[in-house]
């Protein structure tokens, strides 16, 4: 099997995340890609607008039309901060060495990932997909990186891919340990941090979010200036 695997916040998932995802599941051939909503990421130290259990429910309803696509609990079950090293050792137990696994991230995040815990080993659970975002060229993602964070990481190999020439049997031969895909997709210019300021302001969310996820945050009044504060609450609305 092929397996993508797309971690974030999520907060909230927008269309953004979903169109990176749809263009990663068809270019590279996956059986499906399974969304992570972090619990406690080490790497972001601000509270999160929506709590968790608010973000895993708004994933849900976002890809629950789309059968390729799933969301899965792991990090939200697991006490403590959220480490994608941690989370990729168990999608490894789960499908064992003969199946690969894809860790989908966008350039931003890359950008930090001699950062996170156990980076150089990350490498090497998964083949990374580091797909374009709005403001960042991918071209320019190996030449940024310090002398320091290349040894930090292993000193990976880094391949820029055209999505369009992307098959599955291209992308084993790509397949190496420690070697980063970066691969360019139809980069939506959206953020959640806007779509967070949007609902604050009263203002119209649609075609940023699906219907689901925006009925979602309407009912359960996410984002609200009223709602500061409540990030640690254990139940949600569905």
């Amino acid at each position: 099997m092929h397996i993508g695997v797309m971690g974030g916040t999520f907060d909230p998932i927008h269309l953004g995340h979903l169109r990176a995802a749809e263009e990663i599941y068809w270019a590279f051939e996956l059986d499906r890609i399974t969304f992570v909503p972090a619990a406690w990421p080490p790497h972001k130290e601000e509270e999160f607008e929506a709590s968790a259990l608010h973000r895993y429910e708004m994933v849900s309803l976002a890809t629950v039309y789309t059968p390729y696509f799933s969301v899965s609990p792991i990090e939200l079950s697991r006490p403590g901060r959220s480490y994608s090293v941690e989370t990729l050792r168990e999608f490894r137990k789960l499908y064992g060495e003969e199946n690969t696994i894809y860790f989908i991230m966008g350039v931003d995040a890359f950008l930090d990932i001699a950062t996170w815990k156990e980076a150089q080993e990350l490498l090497s659970l998964a083949q990374v997909i580091v797909t374009a975002r709005p403001g960042w060229r991918l071209d320019e993602v190996e030449r940024s990186m310090t002398s320091e964070q290349r040894q930090l990481l292993g000193h990976p190999r880094f391949k820029y891919v055209k999505i369009s020439e992307i098959t599955r049997e291209t992308a084993k031969a790509h397949h190496e340990p420690r070697s980063v895909l970066l691969v360019e997709v139809i980069s939506l210019d959206i953020s959640s941090s806007e779509i967070r300021q949007l609902v604050k302001e009263g203002r119209s969310i649609r075609y940023l979010v699906t219907d689901t996820v925006a009925a979602y945050i309407d009912k359960n009044r996410l984002y609200h200036p009223e709602r500061k504060g409540l990030i640690g609450e254990r139940e949600a609305s569905t």
